[in-house]
C-alpha cells in the first residue's frame, strides 16, 4: 500500500499575478482562503413517452464564488493592494503553494507566469470585489474579500 502524502494548509503561500501590469506580489498573513465550488448546469432531455421520471444530461460549468480573509493590518502591503484591487476589479491569477519553501515561488517571464515544476500549485483566474469588514469585541479588524472565479482551480502538481 502507497504511503500518503497529506498536504497542509498552515505555511502554504498565496500570490496573485496581474496580467495588465505584470505584477506578481505575495498575499501574506491571509487568514482564510476558499476557492468555491463550481456547479454544473443540467439540460432536460426526458422523451414525452417517459411517465414518472424526468432525466438530464450535464450542461456547461459555472466557476465558483470563493473568498479571502485577513485580520487588517496598516503595515501589510499585501492587504492594502489586495482592497485596491477589489476596489478596481482587475482580472487576476490567484496563486496557492503547498508549504515548501520561499526559494520554488512563481516568477514572471517574458509577460507570463511561471511556476516552479518541484512544487504542487492550485491556480485560478478570478476577479476580487466587495470586501466585507468584521468588527467585534476583543478581537483584530477582519476583512473578507470575495473572489469570483473565471476559471476552474487547475491543480498543477509537481513533476520533479
Amino acid at each position: 500500500m502507497a504511503t500518503k502524502k497529506n498536504v497542509r494548509v498552515q505555511g502554504s503561500r498565496f500570490w496573485a499575478y496581474e496580467p495588465e501590469t505584470q505584477t506578481l506580489i505575495r498575499l501574506s498573513c491571509l487568514t482564510t482562503f476558499d476557492a468555491g465550488s463550481d456547479s454544473a448546469g443540467k439540460i432536460e432531455d426526458t422523451c414525452l413517452d417517459e411517465a414518472n421520471l424526468k432525466t438530464y444530461v450535464p450542461g456547461l460549468s459555472d466557476a465558483g464564488e470563493g473568498s479571502l480573509g485577513f485580520n487588517f493590518d496598516l503595515n501589510n502591503t499585501s492587504h492594502a493592494q489586495i482592497l485596491a484591487w477589489a476596489e478596481s476589479k482587475v482580472p487576476l491569477t490567484i496563486v496557492m503553494g503547498e508549504p515548501k519553501n520561499d526559494v520554488d515561488i512563481p516568477t514572471v517571464d517574458a509577460g507570463a507566469l511561471k511556476l516552479p515544476t518541484n512544487r504542487t500549485f492550485w491556480k485560478m483566474d478570478a476577479t476580487l470585489t466587495n470586501p466585507v469588514w468584521k468588527f467585534e469585541k476583543d478581537t483584530l479588524v477582519n476583512c473578507t474579500v470575495t473572489m469570483q472565479r473565471k476559471t476552474t482551480v487547475q491543480v498543477v502538481r509537481a513533476t520533479t
